[in-house]
């Protein structure tokens, strides 16, 4: 019994981490930085930190040789699966699969987007650097036409709005090299990660996975049809 309450406890436990938000905080002005925080605990996710060199040792002229020829020996698996995939369904069957992935991926992903509660949203984009003020002119349009509809649909998925949701695209001809300008901050419980994770994982990954293994081989037949034909002669 006692058992069973430590085990109950533990799970308690644990359904209560995965419910404490993780929240992050995404500054980008030509580079980006990213820092994750939970609980008393944070991380700086970009850029990453530094690892400290390890001592190289110098391998001998044998082992370097050794080492090459496994390189050129061994072949990549998923090349070799891809190759394998496009020789059994065609080009057209590999572009197929690759574009079914990708849409399940997406709507997975907007499924998710949904339990982000994104508490500060600030994008800036300042269009220039061209000599031609007709092409600066197109190109300012273009970007108005791809960046606020796609910051609306974001802003939308993730409940952020005006005036915690700001987006604005301005035009220079003075301006060398365009600019982009962005913050970011907002927070999703952990459970509905791990929950969208194992739903993409077995709905998603591993059906397309065995179809993606699957291509070439004889598809099994069922023994039951002969079987019930031995009974109906007999």
């Amino acid at each position: 019994m006692i058992v069973l309450w430590i085990l109950l406890g533990l799970i308690a436990l644990i359904f209560l981490l995965l419910c404490i938000p993780v929240r992050f905080d995404l500054n980008y002005n030509g580079e980006a930085t990213v820092f994750i925080r939970y609980l008393f605990l944070k991380y700086r996710v970009l850029p990453a930190p530094e690892k400290k060199p390890e001592p190289k040792k110098e391998k001998k002229p044998s082992e370097k040789k050794s080492e090459e020829q496994a390189k050129e020996k061994k072949p990549n698996p998923l090349l070799r699966q891809v190759k394998k995939y496009k020789e059994a369904e065609g080009l057209t069957g590999l572009l197929t699969l690759a574009k079914d992935l990708l849409k399940a991926t997406g709507t997975r992903f907007g499924k998710l987007l949904k339990h982000i509660k994104l508490k500060d949203f600030d994008l800036y984009v300042l269009v220039g650097g061209g000599k031609d003020a007709a092409e600066i002119a197109i190109l300012y349009g273009e970007v108005c036409a791809g960046v606020y509809p796609a910051v609306s649909v974001l802003l939308g998925l993730t409940n952020c709005k005006s005036p915690h949701g700001r987006v604005s695209v301005d035009l220079d001809y003075s301006v060398k090299e365009p600019k982009v300008l962005c913050t970011a901050s907002g927070a999703v419980r952990p459970l509905f990660v791990v929950h969208h994770g194992v739903q993409f994982i077995l709905r998603t990954i591993l059906p397309f996975y065995n179809k993606f293994q699957s291509a070439g081989k004889p598809a099994v037949k069922s023994a039951a049809p002969a079987a019930n034909k031995k009974e109906r002669t007999t």
